[in-house]
């Protein structure tokens, strides 16, 4: 069967050990030579386990949410590819859409990204 690029992008919690409380939640994009979309997501799910392996040493934690999307790039991935998409209809504008469904973590860098100079 043809085997092609797909990314996948998982959410992952990280928790404190002690306390059950969630430090923070990850997004993760990860690329996978795949033969479809439901291979793609069993690899993805069978390398978060190794991602998520429990580090003795740590006081953290971390899960897969075990919610995920693929996108299908449709050629092997290079220097600038694009490695996920999601298209999503709105009828907010754009400041009240990155609001509701864009972490405040990400502020910072969209703040400075129009600032970057070389």
């Amino acid at each position: 069967m043809l085997q092609e690029w797909y990314s996948v992008k998982g959410l992952f919690r990280w928790y404190f050990k002690q306390s059950d409380e969630t430090a923070n939640i990850k997004e993760r994009v990860v690329l996978f030579y795949a033969k479809s979309f439901d291979h793609a997501f069993e690899l993805a799910e069978a390398e978060a386990q190794g991602c998520c392996a429990d580090d003795p040493s740590a006081n953290l934690c971390i899960e897969p949410i075990g919610h995920w999307n693929a996108c299908w790039l449709g050629h092997e991935p290079k220097n600038g590819s694009e490695v996920f998409s999601r298209l999503c209809k709105t009828k907010w504008d754009s400041a009240a859409f990155v609001r509701r469904h864009q972490p405040k973590s990400h502020e910072r860098a969209a703040n400075n990204s129009s600032k970057r100079t070389r």
